[in-house]
């Protein structure tokens, strides 16, 4: 579609991460991170080009409400000036999750009925809590942070905010994509409700332990001491903890439930043990197909 000067509607990627940072990832009147690109000053139908002087972020249902003439345009430039993500610090929207326990995926690690998927020195970094009664939601909660400390992404009840501190936050296709440079993808996220939660691209510090991943690829581990730990195809179900990470080393499956093992592999001076629970004991066959017993193939890490 083209106005009457013939500018389309596709508005330049560039323009629109301009966009993006002014405005703080979100809605300029209300915060929510779901937005469109509506040109304001000029209208669509009066521009002549793309200028992001003139476009501003507006969520659908306040972009609703001004198109049907239920919000102003004075009441929209003022929060122009002053946008409320802004104000809040943070973007935000809810993920849809239904009351059956929710799938997670970090890149081919996968949880299911897990309460805790990452706890690192104490801290939970991802974790989901059981709704009290049996038509409620489960509800996830997660603090996602950067090598500096700084927050990436975090989850409070499922509502997720991106902090304005990011360089960029992207959302589209059912997808957060937070990039902290150009071509500098920290995390990218993507929901399929109401059970799945992906996270497709991971880089995330605490404490000096590191975690990377990729969709479909082996979730690394980078301990204080800067050994390495390699998971493939790792998979948890009805356990306590997924991934451990403490001053003994890092346990997966903690807390009883089900854990498979692809295979585990170490790099650099891997000198702490790793403790897995779960149906896999140190006297079963490998389930990384060697035909040897854990603690002489993948369990001598």
């Amino acid at each position: 579609m083209q106005n009457q000067y013939g500018l389309s509607r596709d508005i330049p990627a560039d323009v629109k991460r301009i966009v993006r940072q002014r405005d703080g990832f979100g809605c300029v009147v209300c915060g929510k991170a779901i937005h469109d690109y509506e040109h304001f000053d000029p209208e669509f139908a009066d521009a002549t080009k793309h200028d992001p002087a003139g476009i501003i972020l507006l969520c659908i249902s306040c972009h609703g409400k001004k198109t049907r003439g239920f919000l102003s345009k004075q009441t929209i430039a003022a929060a122009r000036q002053n946008p409320k993500c802004k104000q809040k610090g943070f973007s935000f929207e809810e993920f849809d999750i239904g009351t059956a326990p929710p799938e997670i995926s970090i890149g081919d690690f996968g949880a299911t009925d897990v309460d805790t998927l990452i706890e690192i020195f104490g801290t939970k970094i991802l974790s989901i809590s059981t709704p009290a009664e049996a038509h409620l939601p489960f509800t996830i909660n997660a603090l996602l942070t950067d090598r500096n400390g700084n927050t990436i992404l975090k989850i409070v009840d499922n509502e997720w905010q991106s902090s304005v501190e990011n360089w960029d936050v992207e959302t589209g296709g059912g997808k957060i994509t937070i990039r902290h440079g150009p071509g500098d993808i920290v995390l990218v996220i993507r929901t399929e409700p109401p059970s799945k939660l992906i996270i497709e691209r991971l880089d995330m510090y605490h404490r000096g332990a590191s975690i990377k991943c990729r969709e479909g690829q082996p979730i690394s581990i980078t301990m204080p001491d800067g050994g390495i730990i390699v998971g493939e195809r790792v998979t948890v179900r009805g356990c306590e903890i997924g991934i451990k990470i403490d001053s003994q080393g890092i346990a997966f499956g903690v807390g009883g439930g089900y854990l498979h093992l692809g295979r585990l592999s170490g790099e650099g001076q891997v000198r702490r043990r790793m403790n897995l629970s779960g149906s896999l004991s140190r006297n079963s066959v490998c389930t990384c197909g060697s035909g040897r017993k854990y603690k002489h193939c993948c369990g001598r890490y």
